[in-house]
């Protein structure tokens, strides 16, 4: 009981700075601490968070970290938190046992991250307001996913202020979330 009040305690703690960023983004105010960061060293630690959760579902997760140059210029906490909000939703939006796999690779001028579940998936037509401030997917008259629709807007918010790229593939079988970050100068 004890360890549910403070999840549940932590978890609001979240969502009311999540609330206060959106408001400062509306400003236009987005200051980032870069500091050069070894992103698979980020990546996991942000997915160590999310390891109790994974564990109540017998969910899985799995790394396949192929950069070879995983050193860059990131905002670590604002890093951590995008990490952190797509694992979340891959646990939340999974109707068995998660399976998610993180996936690195080197592109040109950069490393693309993949997130990918085996979640219900997000309908073609809803794909890309799945990144808008406050939209939640309806699901009628079932509310069983607690949140404000404020996760991936952050995710986009902060991967922008990065100068990088986020989209999302999606099907019946679960959906990769696909982010590139380039090389800063």
């Amino acid at each position: 009981l004890s360890q549910m009040i403070t999840d549940e305690s932590n978890r609001l703690r979240l969502q009311v700075e999540k609330v206060l960023q959106m408001a400062q983004f509306d400003t236009n105010e987005i200051d980032l601490n870069l500091v050069q960061t070894n992103i698979h060293e980020q990546i996991k630690k942000a997915a160590a968070s999310v390891q109790i959760l994974l564990d109540e579902r017998n969910g899985e997760l799995k790394f396949e970290l192929d950069a070879k140059h995983p050193e860059m210029k990131i905002d670590q906490l604002h890093f951590a938190n995008i990490i952190r909000n797509l694992l979340d939703n891959a646990i939340k939006y999974c109707a068995e046992n998660p399976k998610i796999l993180i996936q690195t690779s080197d592109s040109k001028n950069g490393i693309t991250i993949k997130v990918s579940d085996n979640g219900i998936g997000i309908d073609s037509t809803r794909k890309k307001q799945v990144f808008e401030k406050f939209f939640r997917v309806p699901t009628g008259n079932v509310h069983n996913v607690k949140g404000f629709g404020l996760g991936l807007y952050y995710v986009k918010t902060l991967i922008e202020a990065h100068n990088g790229t986020v989209d999302v593939t999606s099907g019946s079988n679960g959906s990769t979330f696909i982010i590139f970050l380039p090389y800063l100068k």
